[in-house]
């Protein structure tokens, strides 16, 4: 792609956006490694992209110890190493999520390298009793089987991060790299122990375990007040209840911002605590500011897959699913089997009412882990939205690791939107009654009395959620919002509380809103008083511009 000058008024937000354009050959943002996007993920969620000579994973580390609870210790010295050898420059490291995925599948070597598609293998094993540790490690070449570097360390637990930094060097060694210095983020072993139980609960995301998670985050930060990586689990913790748990988010929002803020007060430059606040932005509805979060959290760190798929998140939820899935599979180069990702690429087809592909996607994601609630849960309402009534029945009868009152919620809206009115009904009064005493989903509560026929209900239940700034998105995409869309006075109410949302979003990243017009070559919208005129074009060059077409979303905005 030619070089250009930046446009006044863009400033950094133009260098990030200048990825490839939609439907063009992509090249991953990770340094010194090209990978092909694939044209749609497989059953497995990965493309055919070409191995890098220069590619690791590290496997999880088995624990050996008498006591089988730490395995979250294991677990936790695992993700460490894979971040210490993400610092290691010219390396493709697969992320956490891909290799976690494979544990207790009997593949062999050479299956395990083209399943996470690298040349080299790291694996090992930990034993952990008293202050006694033992770590072993071995570096493997998948071609062959060969052993190209192992060794063995017998220390004293207070020496674990010593270690870490040993084998990660001996690794960036035998790739002849180096390793750029990282201090660790705490020396309170203590702390670190407890962060890393908090890390182990927080990628269960289950309500129960997302609350243990963020208890355990606190009890690390009570230990070592400067310990940034805790204040940023917390965060991360916090701020996923509310799409895991339940949570309000007037009550989890405020305290997730506060724990994200603490943490860049610390570590300015943690790519993970601006993804953080880029989540908690996107649950304000404040996408503008997500995107940005999330563009400064993979300029820190390239290989941190987790803010990619958030930024496919918001293209998604921002209305625009085939440019979500671009960034979704994007994602997938990054991290090939994470089952939140391929979840989402199923979501964009059943955004677009394509149910039998999102059906197809999500199914191919439960192939992957039949235990992933998300995926079934989206099962479900692809299922519902397709007429496929009794099959979105059964999915809703799945759905034992969700919370009860979001079990209930969907159940409701499949019962009313199956003709068992009745019972829907006896669903949804049940849930009003638990809403007085628990926060609920308004705007899925909305969605059952939209199903039922009282459109003046839901309505009202939109209005108060839009107050509440609850988190709105599925007013502007959801099929389940269609019937107040087709309906004329209902249609004008819920377009008025999108809108409001939708408007947060300025005409140009990073720049305020200008008057109308052109100034020195800066993208500026006219003037256009017809709301809908000026949401296609406005939402149209929104997505470009996250995608990095920034030429046409000018275009676009300026309404040439």
């Amino acid at each position: 792609m030619e070089s250009r000058e930046r446009p006044p008024g863009l400033g950094s937000a133009w260098d990030a956006a200048r990825v490839d354009a939609l439907h063009h050959r992509r090249v991953g943002r990770g340094a010194g490694h090209n990978l092909v996007l694939p044209a749609a993920p497989s059953s497995r969620g990965a493309g055919n992209a070409a191995i890098h000579a220069s590619s690791i994973a590290v496997l999880p580390f088995v624990n050996m110890s008498s006591d089988k609870e730490s395995d979250y210790f294991s677990d936790g010295i695992t993700e460490e190493l894979i971040n210490a050898l993400a610092n290691v420059k010219g390396l493709h490291v697969t992320s956490r999520t891909a290799v976690f995925a494979l544990r207790g599948k009997n593949l062999g070597i050479r299956e395990l390298g083209e399943e996470l598609r690298v040349g080299t293998l790291l694996e090992g094993s930990i034993r952990r009793e008293g202050n006694a540790l033992r770590i072993t490690a071995q570096l493997i070449n998948v071609s062959d089987g060969y052993h190209l570097w192992s060794n063995t360390y017998d220390r004293e637990l207070k020496s674990i991060f010593a270690v870490e930094d040993e084998i990660a060097r001996s690794i960036a060694a035998a790739f002849q790299r180096t390793l750029v210095g990282v201090k660790p983020s705490t020396t309170d072993l203590k702390a670190h122990d407890l962060y890393l139980r908090g890390r182990y609960f927080w990628n269960k995301r289950t309500g129960e375990s997302l609350r243990r998670s963020a208890e355990f985050f606190q009890d690390a930060i009570r230990h070592d007040r400067s310990y940034a990586l805790a204040y940023c689990g917390l965060a991360d913790a916090l701020a996923m209840r509310i799409e895991y748990d339940n949570g309000r988010p007037s009550e989890m929002l405020p305290k997730a911002k506060e724990a994200a803020l603490r943490a860049l007060e610390l570590e300015p430059g943690l790519g993970e605590a601006h993804a953080a606040l880029g989540n908690i932005a996107n649950y304000q509805n404040d996408w503008t500011a997500a995107l940005a979060e999330y563009r400064k959290a993979l300029d820190l760190n390239p290989n941190y897959a987790m803010a990619q798929k958030w930024i496919g998140n918001l293209l998604m939820i921002t209305g625009h699913p085939e440019e979500a899935r671009v960034a979704l599979e994007r994602t997938l180069e990054m991290d090939p089997t994470s089952l939140i990702a391929n979840s989402n690429v199923g979501e964009t087809y059943f955004f677009e009412r394509d149910y039998p592909k999102a059906i197809e996607q999500l199914r191919k994601t439960l192939e992957m882990d039949p235990e992933f609630q998300q995926a079934r849960f989206d099962l479900a309402r692809a299922y519902s939205s397709d007429g496929k009534h009794t099959e979105a029945l059964a999915e809703t009868d799945r759905l034992h690791l969700a919370p009860v009152t979001s079990r209930q919620l969907l159940r409701a809206n499949v019962l009313a939107r199956a003709g068992r009115r009745e019972e829907a009904l006896a669903l949804a009064h049940d849930l009003e009654a638990r809403s007085t005493r628990e926060h609920l989903d308004a705007v899925a509560f909305a969605a059952i009395w939209i199903a039922i026929g009282d459109h003046d209900k839901a309505l009202t239940l939109l209005r108060r959620a839009c107050a509440d700034h609850e988190f709105m998105s599925d007013v502007k995409i959801a099929p389940e919002m269609d019937p107040v869309r087709a309906d004329p006075l209902s249609f004008a109410k819920t377009r008025s509380m999108s809108w409001s949302i939708e408007l947060r979003v300025p005409p140009v990243l990073g720049a305020p809103r200008a008057r109308e017009g052109r100034h020195r070559g800066r993208c500026q919208p006219e003037r256009v008083d017809h709301p809908q005129v000026l949401e296609t074009a406005f939402g149209a060059g929104f997505a470009k511009q996250v995608l990095g077409d920034v030429e046409t979303s000018c275009r676009l905005r300026r309404r040439e």
